[in-house]
């Protein structure tokens, strides 16, 4: 099981579009997936989840969508040149076990012409810390805001990209 994480909580975004386009794309290869979006953590896990401390509804979702899974997909926006403060928070208040020996690969986006690239730096620093095993192919998709037309991914060289990208984490 592949966990792709949309990982903003900003409701309608383009992260949540990408990592759509990654679940029915990994449906069509055979894959199993499935999406955590970050706009659905309990609104204040910040507190009620840190240093020890949990709740029953984090720790389900933690078991379903971490625990559980083989490898993540963590598809990862720029905000303010790295990566959002709400990602950062799951994974200080996650148990870091979630993370240790586990196979992530990371999928930068941006509305600019980096990609995240400063974002995908930082996590994967975050990720070899906690004992994850980072995937070294770490698509980074510019002008994302170009590249859908409603839901639905137009740009054809980023359609392949992810193709390429599904199969090879496949393998990994």
């Amino acid at each position: 099981m592949i966990t792709i994480i949309s990982s903003t909580n900003r409701k309608n975004s383009f992260t949540k579009k990408l990592a759509n386009t990654y679940n029915l794309l990994c449906k069509e290869f055979n894959m199993q997936s499935q999406i955590f979006d970050l706009q659905y953590l309990p609104q204040d896990f910040i507190f009620s989840c840190s240093y020890g401390r949990s709740t029953k509804e984090f720790d389900e979702l933690l078991n379903k969508y971490f625990l559980k899974a083989e490898k993540y997909i963590f598809i990862i926006p720029e905000y303010n040149g790295t990566i959002p403060g709400i990602l950062k928070a799951l994974i200080d208040c996650a148990d870091y076990k979630s993370f240790k020996s586990k196979k992530v690969s990371i999928v930068g986006v941006s509305s600019g012409r980096a990609g995240n690239i400063r974002g995908v730096d930082h996590l994967t620093s975050i990720f070899h810390h906690l004992g994850s095993e980072v995937f070294n192919i770490n698509p980074k998709l510019s002008n994302i805001n170009l590249s859908y037309k409603e839901n639905e991914l137009i740009d054809d060289k980023y359609l392949e990209l992810i193709k390429n990208h599904l199969n090879q984490f496949n393998e990994y």
